[in-house]
């Protein structure tokens, strides 16, 4: 007679312990080891912090590259084609004097300065008053005459008004256009050349470059009566 108590031999669950009901603590625990696991490598937070880095060395980079731009355009030594030369400065004479460069950059000069506030010269001027200037810390812009108009219009805006500045022809010049500072100097060919703004910019008042940095530039009696080559105004 089979026992009432116990499964019949042969069942479905012959051999096996009934399965134990898992507690909801046990759920929970489960639940929170896999959530420690996951915020154990915060990827998200790695890839910003690595994106972040990424864009300060860009802009660190970026601001070195433009700083070291603008060195470069502002240092004579940089322009392509120029000239340098050294000359002691303070020797004035009050004779026509001859210079190895022309247009001179520097050398003895007249004692009178040309007026050299954003002056524009339709005439030649003597050397000798216009190395005066370059002394001060002028820029000398020079051009052959018969310039075509759409040139001359150029220099001339980039002369006319500015403190430190004078435009004049210039007969013999062998190109279309030069500029003259204090021991350098620059042709080109055409008044566009982007050269031209970059040598008055590195140039003009460079306290490097200025044996005279301060004096004035101004002379109205000069800009009434401007001397001519070979009668510098010698008082």
């Amino acid at each position: 007679m089979t026992n009432p108590t116990k499964p019949a031999s042969g069942g479905p669950n012959k051999g096996q312990q009934p399965k134990r009901p898992v507690s909801k603590g046990a759920t929970r625990a489960a639940q929170s080891k896999k959530i420690v696991n996951q915020r154990q490598t915060p990827w998200g937070l790695i890839i910003a912090a690595i994106v972040i880095v990424a864009l300060a060395v860009g802009v660190v980079g970026y601001a070195v590259h433009q700083n070291r731009s603008k060195a470069d355009y502002a240092n004579p030594a940089k322009i392509p084609g120029i000239t340098h030369k050294s000359f002691p400065s303070g020797e004035h004479k009050t004779t026509v004097l001859s210079y190895a460069e022309s247009p001179p950059i520097g050398g003895p000069h007249s004692p009178i300065w040309a007026d050299c506030s954003g002056t524009v010269y339709p005439n030649q001027i003597a050397n000798e008053n216009a190395v005066h200037d370059l002394e001060h810390g002028a820029v000398w812009i020079t051009y052959k005459p018969g310039l075509p108009s759409d040139q001359l219009d150029v220099l001339t805006k980039l002369a006319s008004g500015q403190d430190y500045t004078i435009l004049t022809p210039y007969a013999g010049l062998k190109t279309n256009v030069s500029l003259q500072a204090w021991g350098y100097q620059l042709f080109v060919d055409k008044a566009t050349d982007s050269r031209v703004k970059r040598f008055i910019k590195a140039l003009r008042l460079n306290q490097k470059n200025t044996p005279e940095l301060g004096a004035s530039c101004s002379n109205p009696a000069f800009k009434t009566t401007p001397s001519t080559p070979g009668h510098p105004t010698e008082s």
